[in-house]
């Protein structure tokens, strides 16, 4: 049985071998489809990754020369980070400000007595408020760590409440505004100022406002000149020359108080300028003449002998920016800093603790020849009081931020002004006794970070491109940033578009942009110049790498070029030749234009991966094509094989049934 043989399922004359071996000369055609359709696939693949650079390389260019190119940005530096900072906006001007952070603004924040750890807060309703805006809390009754949870859910951005662990079993109640300024103060209402009140959070306290009447000046240490001190609308004028004094009724305790008013040196008005030369001398009247008979006779002139004239001589000009004084209780005066002179009033705010014990009121000197001062509202106060309620424990105290900028005072209730300088937000940190300076100008290290990936864009593009060029495996070598897997990959790719025209095209307008000189204000300049070039070392050995276009920086000459001439550098990647406030001109502006051709919608990208695209698909027809003629082919050798092998197996039988005969008859 072991010679039996069906066909097309079992062959003895091993049929199987021979279809294979004809088929695999029959498939050549296809395995050559195959890898014609790889190579086909990995040009689209290789287009797009190159269309990928050229974008990335043209949005790097675009940022060069755009509205909002990092030329056009500003930073703003301080000679102490600790005091003051700035952030300039594009709208910044550059320019030096001094500023003198005389008070930083403050929130009030509020400490309560020691209170017990299981203490309970009652039922009711809660209301905080600050400045104008109040936070009403229902509140259930709990402990204290559950009511400081409610405060801090509903305060959201007004109010935040903090609990203490002072002792194993005492704590104390934190309660704080979360907005600066004098007009926010933080105050308590309804069930609030009953628990303020009984949690030690408040006191209660009568008025310490006390007004200092500029309708009634009194004398200082002189006496008082009613011809130049005046008051006048609640001002008081005290002009060059004169004193005068405002004092309450009997001094008060300094304990706590503030002293407040508003102060305006101003020059006065300019006067008649002096006429020039001796004067003119007494008027001599007419001597007379006489008549006699038709002649007449005048009398000589009368002559009067002046002494020799002399100029008198210029007036002195005094200045004096200290022209405020306390008084205190006793009658002894106290100098307040200085005034900065200009029109418009300026508010000042004094703690009278740190000068006096007792106060009555302050002196006004008037030492300058050519200025005015204005004085009002005047008071004295106690900062912490509202409502007839003042802190108990104050941790801090709501105020304003006063600031001299220039030698101008200004008052704002936040530390983060905005209003002061256009495009400019100051910071405020900490007081100090010494003016700042914030310098705004160009930010150098934006300009260089863009510059900085301009030519690494570049250099990606550039590698690329001499890869596809050229079958020469030292170009990967040479590019040291590339991975495992990115030289593996880019192997496949070495000479993949050796001879290519366009490209090669690319390859040498691109170095050609980088090396060529263009339009500034100052010139026409290269980026050589500033430390952007193919070679930006100078000597040493040869370096095959260095001559294949790759564009080096120079950061000391790059930085230095920022520094010195920044303009010239922002001028040679987009300039405005002819004014229209439109770039014309410059290596970055050159660089878009040239991308533009390759990467928009129609261009020779667009254009080279739409027509592998077509031979993509054709070639796929082909090969479908051709796995159908193959499978065909198949079949008809395996059906032709197995007629054979019937046909032989029939022979056999006849063969061995004749040789059966044979036998049988011969015997």
């Amino acid at each position: 049985m072991s010679d039996i043989s069906i066909p097309g399922v079992k062959s003895k004359y091993d049929t199987e071998k021979l279809i294979e071996g004809l088929m695999a000369v029959e498939r050549i055609p296809k395995t050559r489809a195959e890898e014609r359709l790889k190579e086909m696939q990995l040009q689209r693949t290789t287009w797009l990754d190159l269309n990928r650079r050229l974008s990335s390389l043209r949005e790097s260019s675009r940022a060069l020369f755009s509205f909002q190119n990092p030329f056009n940005e500003r930073v703003a530096s301080s000679t102490d980070e600790a005091v003051i900072t700035g952030t300039a906006t594009r709208e910044a001007i550059e320019e030096t400000k001094s500023f003198l952070v005389k008070r930083i603004a403050s929130a009030d924040r509020f400490m309560s007595d020691s209170i017990a750890a299981d203490a309970k807060v009652p039922k009711g309703d809660y209301v905080f408020s600050v400045g104008e805006k109040a936070i009403k809390l229902s509140y259930g009754g709990g402990s204290l760590k559950d009511f400081v949870d409610a405060i801090n859910r509903k305060g959201a951005d007004t109010v935040r409440a903090q609990l203490v662990a002072v002792r194993s079993d005492a704590r104390v109640l934190v309660i704080e505004s979360l907005k600066t300024g004098a007009a926010n103060r933080l105050g308590f209402s309804g069930a609030a100022e009953d628990f303020a009140l009984s949690f030690g959070l408040v006191e209660k306290a009568s008025s310490t406002l006390r007004n200092l009447p500029v309708d009634a000046p009194a004398r200082f240490e002189r006496p008082l000149d009613t011809a130049k001190v005046l008051s006048k609308e609640d001002v008081l004028f005290v002009g060059p020359g004169a004193e005068a004094a405002l004092k309450l009724p009997s001094p008060v305790s300094t304990s706590g108080l503030v002293l407040e008013l508003e102060v305006e040196l101003s020059d006065r008005p300019a006067s008649d300028p002096v006429a020039d030369g001796p004067p003119s001398g007494p008027a001599i009247p007419a001597t007379g003449a006489m008549e006699y008979e038709g002649i007449r006779i005048d009398s000589a002139p009368s002559e009067a002998i002046l002494p020799e004239w002399a100029p008198p001589p210029a007036p002195s000009t005094r200045d004096d920016f200290s022209p405020l004084y306390l008084i205190d209780g006793s009658g002894r005066s106290t100098a307040l800093p200085a005034v900065a002179a200009g029109a418009g009033f300026k508010t000042i705010s004094v703690p009278l603790p740190v000068y006096m014990d007792t106060f009555t009121g302050i002196g006004v000197r008037n030492g300058n020849t050519g200025r005015d001062l204005r004085v009002r509202a005047a008071r004295v106060y106690d900062p912490t009081e509202t409502a007839g309620m003042r802190p108990k424990n104050p941790v801090q105290t709501a105020r304003d931020a006063v600031v001299v900028m220039d030698g101008i005072e200004v008052t704002r209730p936040d530390n983060a002004i905005s209003d002061l300088v256009p495009g400019l937000t100051v910071n405020l940190w900490q007081e100090s006794d010494k003016p700042v300076k914030l310098k705004i100008e160009p930010n150098r290290e934006a300009a260089k970070e863009s510059l900085i990936e301009l030519v690494g864009n570049y250099n990606r593009l550039l590698a690329e491109l001499n890869i596809v060029a050229r079958p020469d495996e030292k170009i990967l070598d040479e590019i040291e940033y590339f991975t495992d897997d990115e030289k593996k990959k880019y192997t496949e790719r070495l000479g993949l578009f050796q001879g290519d025209t366009t490209l090669s095209q690319l390859r040498s307008s691109l170095q050609r942009t980088m090396m060529d000189a263009y339009p500034t204000t100052s010139g026409p300049h290269q980026l050589a110049e500033f430390g952007i070039s193919t070679d930006s070392r100078r000597g040493g050995s040869y370096d095959a790498s260095r001559l294949r276009g790759y564009l080096e920086i120079d950061e000391t000459a790059l930085d230095k070029a920022l520094l010195d001439n920044f303009s010239g550098v922002k001028d040679l990647f987009g300039f405005d030749t002819d004014g229209d406030l439109l770039t014309d001109a410059g290596a970055a502006f050159k660089l878009d234009a040239m991308m533009k051709a390759y990467v928009e919608t129609g261009g020779i990208v667009n254009i080279r991966t739409q027509t592998i695209d077509n031979q993509i698909t054709r070639q796929k027809k082909d090969i479908e094509n051709l796995e159908t003629q193959l499978a065909r082919k198949e079949d008809d050798l395996k059906r032709k094989y197995g007629l054979m092998e019937s046909a032989l197996g029939q022979m056999e039988s006849s063969s061995s049934a004749w040789d059966s005969f044979g036998n049988s008859q011969g015997k």
